[in-house]
Protein backbone atom coordinates (compact mmCIF):
# COMPACT_ATOMS: atom_id res chain seq x y z
CA UNK A 1 0.00 0.00 0.00
CA UNK A 2 3.43 2.10 -0.35
CA UNK A 3 0.96 4.34 -3.21
CA UNK A 4 -1.60 5.44 -1.11
CA UNK A 5 0.49 8.26 0.41
CA UNK A 6 2.68 8.98 -2.65
CA UNK A 7 -0.98 9.17 -4.65
CA UNK A 8 -2.25 12.21 -2.14
CA UNK A 9 1.14 13.64 -2.20
CA UNK A 10 0.87 14.27 -5.92
CA UNK A 11 -3.13 15.38 -5.01
CA UNK A 12 -2.50 17.96 -2.14
CA UNK A 13 1.35 17.84 -0.81
CA UNK A 14 0.45 19.40 2.45
CA UNK A 15 -2.01 17.02 3.70
CA UNK A 16 0.37 13.90 2.96
CA UNK A 17 2.75 15.44 5.24
CA UNK A 18 0.15 15.69 7.78
CA UNK A 19 0.13 11.88 7.49
CA UNK A 20 4.11 11.23 7.70
CA UNK A 21 2.97 12.42 11.96
CA UNK A 22 0.18 9.23 11.35
CA UNK A 23 1.05 6.10 12.77
CA UNK A 24 2.90 3.80 10.33
CA UNK A 25 -0.04 1.32 10.10
CA UNK A 26 -2.96 3.65 9.50
CA UNK A 27 -1.25 5.75 7.12
CA UNK A 28 -1.81 3.94 3.70
CA UNK A 29 -5.97 4.13 4.94
CA UNK A 30 -5.90 7.59 5.90
CA UNK A 31 -4.73 8.63 2.46
CA UNK A 32 -6.69 6.70 -0.09
CA UNK A 33 -9.96 8.13 2.46
CA UNK A 34 -8.52 11.57 1.91
CA UNK A 35 -7.91 10.77 -1.94
CA UNK A 36 -11.53 9.80 -2.02
CA UNK A 37 -12.16 13.16 -0.23
CA UNK A 38 -10.22 14.87 -2.83
CA UNK A 39 -11.85 12.99 -5.68
CA UNK A 40 -15.35 13.89 -4.54
CA UNK A 41 -14.03 17.82 -3.74
CA UNK A 42 -12.70 17.49 -7.52
CA UNK A 43 -16.17 16.08 -8.77
CA UNK A 44 -18.46 18.86 -7.37
CA UNK A 45 -15.98 21.84 -7.97
CA UNK A 46 -14.89 20.82 -11.56
CA UNK A 47 -18.19 19.83 -13.26
CA UNK A 48 -19.81 21.96 -15.55
CA UNK A 49 -23.12 21.38 -14.17
CA UNK A 50 -24.71 19.48 -10.59
CA UNK A 51 -25.83 16.37 -12.65
CA UNK A 52 -22.47 15.11 -13.76
CA UNK A 53 -21.03 16.07 -10.14
CA UNK A 54 -23.52 13.82 -8.91
CA UNK A 55 -22.84 10.85 -11.82
CA UNK A 56 -19.14 11.21 -10.61
CA UNK A 57 -20.16 11.10 -7.35
CA UNK A 58 -22.64 8.17 -7.64
CA UNK A 59 -19.97 5.85 -9.87
CA UNK A 60 -17.67 5.93 -6.69
CA UNK A 61 -20.60 4.80 -4.15
CA UNK A 62 -21.86 2.16 -7.04
CA UNK A 63 -18.04 0.76 -7.18
CA UNK A 64 -17.53 0.53 -3.45
CA UNK A 65 -21.25 -1.19 -2.94
CA UNK A 66 -20.83 -4.05 -5.88
CA UNK A 67 -16.91 -4.34 -5.15
CA UNK A 68 -15.21 -3.84 -8.57
CA UNK A 69 -12.51 -1.73 -9.40
CA UNK A 70 -13.04 -0.43 -13.32
CA UNK A 71 -8.94 -0.28 -13.15
CA UNK A 72 -8.99 2.34 -11.25
CA UNK A 73 -5.61 2.65 -8.92
CA UNK A 74 -7.26 4.32 -5.72
CA UNK A 75 -10.77 1.98 -5.78
CA UNK A 76 -8.64 -1.20 -6.11
CA UNK A 77 -6.73 0.27 -2.77
CA UNK A 78 -9.89 0.73 -1.53
CA UNK A 79 -10.87 -2.81 -1.96
CA UNK A 80 -8.20 -3.77 -0.65
CA UNK A 81 -9.39 -1.86 2.42
CA UNK A 82 -12.65 -3.33 2.78
CA UNK A 83 -11.75 -6.96 2.41
CA UNK A 84 -9.39 -6.76 4.70
CA UNK A 85 -11.87 -5.31 7.58
CA UNK A 86 -10.01 -2.00 8.10
CA UNK A 87 -13.06 0.00 6.80
CA UNK A 88 -16.92 -1.01 6.12
CA UNK A 89 -18.58 -0.30 2.95
CA UNK A 90 -20.86 2.02 4.59
CA UNK A 91 -18.43 4.01 6.67
CA UNK A 92 -17.07 5.12 3.27
CA UNK A 93 -20.71 5.22 1.81
CA UNK A 94 -21.32 7.96 4.77
CA UNK A 95 -17.85 9.45 3.76
CA UNK A 96 -19.15 10.36 0.07
CA UNK A 97 -22.65 11.25 1.36
CA UNK A 98 -20.63 14.29 2.69
CA UNK A 99 -20.47 15.60 -0.69
CA UNK A 100 -23.36 14.08 -2.23
CA UNK A 101 -25.77 15.95 0.18
CA UNK A 102 -23.31 19.40 -0.99
CA UNK A 103 -25.31 18.72 -4.47
CA UNK A 104 -28.70 18.50 -3.21
CA UNK A 105 -27.86 21.85 -0.80
CA UNK A 106 -25.90 24.80 -2.14
CA UNK A 107 -26.00 26.30 1.46
CA UNK A 108 -22.94 23.49 1.94
CA UNK A 109 -19.70 24.44 1.50
CA UNK A 110 -16.35 23.29 1.11
CA UNK A 111 -15.06 23.32 4.33
CA UNK A 112 -18.33 22.08 5.82
CA UNK A 113 -17.33 18.87 4.19
CA UNK A 114 -13.99 18.34 4.98
CA UNK A 115 -15.24 19.35 8.48
CA UNK A 116 -17.59 16.44 8.59
CA UNK A 117 -15.07 14.18 7.08
CA UNK A 118 -12.30 15.51 10.15
CA UNK A 119 -14.90 15.00 12.51
CA UNK A 120 -15.35 11.21 10.88
CA UNK A 121 -11.58 10.66 10.49
CA UNK A 122 -10.87 11.57 14.52
CA UNK A 123 -13.11 9.26 15.72
CA UNK A 124 -13.06 9.82 19.44
CA UNK A 125 -15.75 11.88 20.33
CA UNK A 126 -13.85 14.39 22.71
CA UNK A 127 -11.61 15.28 19.60
CA UNK A 128 -14.43 15.54 17.20
CA UNK A 129 -15.13 19.24 17.88
CA UNK A 130 -11.32 20.23 17.46
CA UNK A 131 -10.68 18.08 14.46
CA UNK A 132 -13.45 19.23 12.84
CA UNK A 133 -12.43 22.69 13.20
CA UNK A 134 -9.32 21.78 11.82
CA UNK A 135 -10.87 20.51 8.10
CA UNK A 136 -12.72 23.53 7.99
CA UNK A 137 -9.90 26.11 8.23
CA UNK A 138 -8.09 24.08 5.83
CA UNK A 139 -10.38 25.01 3.55
CA UNK A 140 -12.12 28.16 5.09
CA UNK A 141 -9.21 30.12 5.84
CA UNK A 142 -11.33 32.80 8.16
CA UNK A 143 -11.36 29.53 10.98
CA UNK A 144 -7.81 29.56 11.15
CA UNK A 145 -8.38 32.20 13.45
CA UNK A 146 -9.89 29.61 16.23
CA UNK A 147 -7.27 27.39 16.02
CA UNK A 148 -5.44 28.70 19.36
CA UNK A 149 -3.56 26.08 21.11
CA UNK A 150 -6.33 25.00 23.61
CA UNK A 151 -8.33 24.54 21.11
CA UNK A 152 -5.49 21.95 19.51
CA UNK A 153 -4.66 20.37 22.79
CA UNK A 154 -6.87 18.05 22.76
CA UNK A 155 -6.07 16.45 19.33
CA UNK A 156 -2.21 16.00 21.13
CA UNK A 157 -4.01 14.33 23.74
CA UNK A 158 -5.55 11.57 22.09
CA UNK A 159 -2.37 11.03 19.40
CA UNK A 160 -3.98 12.79 16.72
CA UNK A 161 -0.64 13.98 15.62
CA UNK A 162 -1.64 14.37 11.99
CA UNK A 163 -4.45 16.74 12.80
CA UNK A 164 -2.69 18.50 14.76
CA UNK A 165 -0.10 19.21 12.29
CA UNK A 166 -2.90 19.82 9.88
CA UNK A 167 -4.06 22.32 12.00
CA UNK A 168 -0.23 23.96 12.27
CA UNK A 169 -0.45 24.21 8.28
CA UNK A 170 -4.02 25.89 8.47
CA UNK A 171 -2.40 28.79 10.66
CA UNK A 172 0.29 28.38 8.93
CA UNK A 173 -1.30 29.53 5.50
CA UNK A 174 -3.24 32.19 7.46
CA UNK A 175 0.37 33.54 8.52
CA UNK A 176 0.99 35.56 5.10
CA UNK A 177 4.33 33.50 5.13
CA UNK A 178 2.95 30.55 3.46
CA UNK A 179 4.06 29.46 -0.25
CA UNK A 180 2.77 26.38 -2.71
CA UNK A 181 6.22 25.75 -3.27
CA UNK A 182 7.51 26.06 0.13
CA UNK A 183 10.32 23.59 -0.11
CA UNK A 184 11.08 23.47 3.73
CA UNK A 185 7.97 22.57 4.72
CA UNK A 186 8.49 19.10 5.95
CA UNK A 187 10.99 20.66 8.15
CA UNK A 188 8.75 23.53 9.44
CA UNK A 189 6.93 21.06 10.86
CA UNK A 190 9.54 18.87 12.78
CA UNK A 191 10.32 22.04 14.29
CA UNK A 192 6.69 22.82 15.06
CA UNK A 193 6.11 19.60 16.50
CA UNK A 194 9.23 19.37 18.45
CA UNK A 195 8.07 23.18 20.18
CA UNK A 196 10.23 25.31 18.22
CA UNK A 197 7.76 28.41 17.57
CA UNK A 198 4.95 27.70 15.52
CA UNK A 199 2.64 29.60 13.61
CA UNK A 200 0.25 31.68 15.11
CA UNK A 201 -3.51 31.76 14.45
CA UNK A 202 -5.23 34.04 11.97
CA UNK A 203 -5.96 37.51 13.79
CA UNK A 204 -9.77 37.41 13.80
CA UNK A 205 -11.63 39.44 11.33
Amino acid sequence: MSGSWAALRDSDRDLALCLLFSPADMRALLADRLCLALEAENSVRVASEPMLAAIRLQWWAEAIEAGRDENVPLMRRLLVHLESAHIDQDELLTQLAIWQDRLADNTISAGACWQKLFVMLAGMEPARHAAGLVGMSLHEGAEASRLDDDSLTVLRRYRLYWIWMAGQVARYRGSGQYRDDDALLVWRMLGWRLGVTRPSPSPSL
